[in-house]
């Protein structure tokens, strides 16, 4: 018998045994795979559709948070408002046209302006209704006296139903800004609700089955019983879980993991008849810790599998036939042609950007199956750098993707944080004062903060601070002070101190992470010169004397840093200026800043810097000097805080003739950050 004969009943022999346990393999590797695929796919949904349902119930209060704020803005431009058109010496008939109308065009139910006793002066209501709602007594509800009292500048109150008529309403009120009354908007319980709705459970469970092969949804609370449920049309919707199915929902909530399991799991069974595969994922509360579970059932079909199987299974048949007749040159196809292989799909890689794709995987193991030899070692190892590769890629994009998005929320900060501070304004032509300030964070976000604005025609409120941190916790800390200094200097402004121990008092209340700010705040009286200051732990401020001088306090008068210790006490400061002289207040980022040798900017450069500047220059090219010289300082090392820079030029009583104030060619790159300048005392 000759070789070739040999060769082919070898082939033949082959060919008789591995075709059908080659099927055999191919059905059970399907298998698994579709197993584990629509294992894994419905983990993933089913982890998704958890974190889908805590969201949602969590929507309802954040709602009703957005809605009560709206309220309450609404409420506070109706007192301002009201006050405008009283000054004014508006009728009372025209001021509750005016609100009828404004409750028409913005689906308001009822407005109401109150005197500081709670009696209504006016209304959007006609008369009979509005009759009706004074007899209810509803300004005279406990919940308003905060408002009346002058304890508080806006409340919200909880559902009211009024025994005259039995109407069901939320109230958002504010004080008026003379505080000697208040205004009241009404809103009706259902729009919360109608937004609710609209993300409701029901919604996104029929949603998610829509778009995916799932056969039903469960969502479960903590106690197992069914908040939503929905199922393909031609299933049975039930609620009730089998023992089997309620012990796999328990253990999923008891052990925070997600899990799956297999009914009638057995590969005779996923093959010729119907099997489901249950997945399920804890949902978690606000508290982290799991109060519910999402269930889902998907059927596993190899239906599909089957048919690509026989096209599979033919073209191996037809394959390993055309080799057996083609035995005459076995060796040199065994050879050349894997190599050739291997070479093709090299290039097809380059050519798709190094991202393989499934044919490509399947070429690479179709050359390594079965060979022990150098060619099959190769093909393994261009197999696998294929796979790493792919998985590399795919890693990369998603860290790409998720820096991108987190600078991308981080710029928005930024920008929020950025438009909190003061902007440009506008000076009158009997300007009393030149003030700029600017403010250059070290991260996308910084702690450092400023403010400015008038408290009456005669003073000028001013501050500059530093929170103890940086980044997001530091801006939001810096947020609060903001707020806080701006309420309480508007509400009481007879003593800096006062308004420090007030802003300290609230934050020491509401300060879980142990933060401080360092603060010099002040306020100046544009008709003397006069500065009331107060320090909270804040660098001492330079004095630009007209004699060309810069001298800094000699001492600090103030108290501790706020935030730190509820009852510190603050003192009060006076800084006299001439016509003409200038306050430079500043954060630690200035003096602190350090160059390549470690060395740092320090007070004596600030006022050396400080000397040098004429003091003809306006505030805003003081600033820019200081800036320049600060960058020229350090250089190209890496700003390590938060820079802010605030000055303030004292140009003379009112009538005098103000100094004469140009614009200065500033240095290079003085103007980035942001920055705030205003001259004249009424900006």
């Amino acid at each position: 018998m000759t070789l070739r004969r040999r060769l082919f009943l070898l082939v033949t022999t082959i060919l008789v045994i591995g075709l059908p346990s080659t099927a055999g393999v191919f059905a059970y590797v399907s298998w698994q795979s579709v197993l584990q695929r629509t294992e894994s796919e419905g983990t993933l949904i089913a982890q998704t559709l958890a974190q889908s349902v805590t969201f949602i119930q969590q929507v309802p209060a954040v709602i009703n948070q957005i809605v009560d704020k709206e309220v309450r803005t609404q409420a506070d431009m109706v007192a301002q408002l009201t006050q405008l058109a009283r000054r004014k010496n508006a009728s009372a008939e025209d001021i509750n046209r005016t609100l009828r109308t404004i409750a028409a065009n913005n689906g308001i139910p009822e407005i109401w302006v109150s005197d500081a006793r709670g009696n209504p002066l006016f209304w959007s209501l006609d008369d009979i209704d509005a009759r009706i709602a004074v007899d209810s007594g509803l300004t005279l509800l406990p919940v308003f006296k905060p408002l009346l009292q002058g304890q508080q500048f806006s409340v919200s109150s909880d559902l009211q139903i009024r025994d005259l008529d039995h109407r069901e309403l939320y109230y958002g009120a504010v004080a008026t800004p003379d505080r000697q009354g208040m205004a009241l908007i009404a809103r009706l319980p259902s729009r919360a609700n109608r937004i609710i709705h609209s993300v409701g459970l029901k919604r996104m469970v029929e949603t998610v089955l829509s778009a995916a092969q799932i056969d039903t949804i469960w969502i479960f609370d903590s106690q197992l019983e069914p908040l939503a449920a929905t199922s393909d049309p031609r299933t049975n919707t039930t609620t009730r879980l089998s023992e089997a199915e309620r012990s796999f929902v328990e253990a999923v909530i008891s052990t925070s993991a997600p899990a799956s399991y297999l009914e009638n799991s057995g590969f005779h069974n996923a093959l010729f008849q119907q099997a489901f595969l249950y997945v399920a994922a804890p949902i978690f509360g606000a508290d982290g810790l799991p109060n519910g579970a999402a269930l889902m059932r998907l059927p596993v079909n190899m239906a599909a599998e089957m048919n690509s199987l026989l096209r599979v299974g033919g073209g191996v048949t037809i394959a390993l036939l055309l080799l057996g007749m083609t035995l005459a040159l076995p060796f040199l196809n065994r050879i050349v042609r894997p190599l050739s292989q291997l070479t093709l799909q090299t290039h097809r890689l380059v050519e798709h950007n190094f991202d393989p794709d499934q044919e490509m995987h399947a070429e690479l193991l179709k050359v390594s199956e079965n060979r022990k030899d150098e060619v099959g070692y190769l093909g393994n190892a261009l197999y696998s750098m294929v796979t790493t590769l792919k998985t590399y890629i795919a890693d990369l994009k998603a860290t790409t993707a998720a820096k991108e998005r987190i600078e991308g929320e981080m710029s928005a900060a930024r920008d929020i944080q950025m438009g909190m501070l003061p902007r440009v304004f506008g000076s009158p032509p009997d300007a009393r004062f030149d003030l700029h300030a600017l403010l250059v964070p070290a991260k996308a976000v910084g702690g450092d903060l400023f403010d400015f604005f008038p408290l009456d025609e005669r003073r000028l409120f001013f501050l500059i601070g530093d929170v103890s941190d940086k980044g997001v916790p530091a801006a939001l800390f810096m947020a609060v002070t903001k707020t806080l200094f701006t309420v309480e200097a508007k509400r009481d402004s007879s003593s800096v101190a006062g308004i420090m121990e007030r802003v300290n008092r609230t934050l020491c209340e509401n300060n879980p992470e142990g933060m401080f700010v360092t603060v010099f705040a002040g306020i100046l009286d544009l008709d003397s010169g006069e500065i009331t200051c107060s320090d909270g732990g804040h660098e001492l401020p330079f004095v630009l004397r007209r004699n060309g001088r810069s001298d800094m306090l000699a001492k600090k008068k103030g108290g501790l840093v706020l935030g730190f210790v509820a009852d510190s006490v603050y003192r009060d400061d006076v800084i006299r200026l001439q016509p003409g002289e200038a306050l430079v207040v500043y954060t630690d980022g200035v003096t602190e800043a350090m160059n390549s040798e470690h060395e740092l900017f320090k007070e004596e450069r600030l006022g050396t810097t400080l000397d040098a500047i004429s003091d003809a220059c306006t505030a805003r090219t003081i600033i820019a000097k200081v800036i320049d010289a600060v960058r020229t300082f350090v250089g190209g090392h890496p700003q390590s805080d938060d820079i802010t820079l605030l000055a303030l030029r004292w140009q003379g009583a009112a009538g005098n003739e103000p100094a004469a104030v140009a614009e200065e060619t500033l240095p290079a790159g003085a103007g980035d950050g942001t920055r705030a300048s205003v001259l004249g005392g009424n900006a």
